[in-house]
């Protein structure tokens, strides 16, 4: 009787956490030429000062105060903790630099990649904020869902973040010319309005929008749909639902 084929286990690599520190180094070469003593310090640059006081009177509006747990989720130097404040916040990102600027300032935070998972315990936190994250990742359908069930299962339980929208007008027509559809290298998911709001409102009972640009936001008495006349958005999204069926990833909706 032959003997069953050897599989080459020598081959393997055995190098733990390898594509965290991948991750990490290809953040750090594409924003190398965009750096500067600024650069996770400065505000404006995504409408911060346009998100932040929605997200503080969505938080104010529930009761939260000091004695709350929040977490930043690809926190940069924590320039919309100190902003949106109220609570207190713990961050998490890929970046070293961008942490050890954060701790600098005296913001408890931790390196994670957060491509494929979030590394917290179940029902952690009362609020979630992860503001121009989910474009950068691959499957934003599983981060949602990772955080969901680091939330608390109470009403009051929220969820913050931005995205930016990739199929409005403008965009759309650029596809038509045969260029891509968004310029950042590191956007690897494309958001419409329709697609986010199914992500959010199958995890979440209340989900609220501030168009933060886009010919919607500059004209909100026109009433324009926010799918093909808002650039970026940002929600505020609460009471965690606490039975969950199955996101069909590939259409997009609930599957029952």
């Amino acid at each position: 009787m032959s003997e069953s084929p050897r599989f080459p286990e020598e081959l393997f690599l055995n190098e733990p956490n390898r594509g965290a520190r991948l991750i990490r180094e290809f953040y750090e070469q594409y924003h190398e030429t965009k750096r500067n003593l600024g650069y996770y310090t400065r505000s404006g640059t995504q409408h911060e000062e346009i998100k932040a006081p929605f997200y503080r009177k969505f938080l104010e509006a529930r009761g939260y105060d000091r004695q709350s747990l929040g977490l930043d989720v690809g926190c940069r130097g924590g320039v919309l903790i100190k902003m949106v404040d109220l609570i207190q916040w713990i961050g998490v990102d890929v970046d070293t630099e961008a942490l050890a600027v954060a701790r600098e300032s005296g913001i408890p935070c931790a390196e994670m990649d957060i491509t494929f998972g979030i590394g917290f315990q179940d029902e952690s936190f009362d609020a979630v904020m992860m503001t121009e994250v989910l474009e950068h990742l691959p499957y934003p359908s599983i981060i949602v869902r990772e955080v969901h069930r680091i939330l608390k299962k109470d009403p009051r339980s929220v969820y913050v973040g931005s995205v930016p929208l990739d199929y409005h007008l403008h965009r759309r027509w650029k596809v038509m010319r045969g260029k891509r559809l968004s310029g950042e290298q590191t956007h690897v998911h494309h958001f419409s309005f329709k697609e986010l709001d199914q992500l959010l409102r199958f995890y979440f009972h209340e989900v609220d929008y501030l168009p933060l640009s886009g010919t919607a936001e500059r004209h909100p008495y026109l009433k324009l749909p926010y799918n093909l006349f808002v650039r970026d958005i940002a929600w505020a999204a609460a009471s965690p639902k606490p039975a969950l069926g199955r996101w069909d990833v590939g259409k997009n909706r609930i599957a029952e």
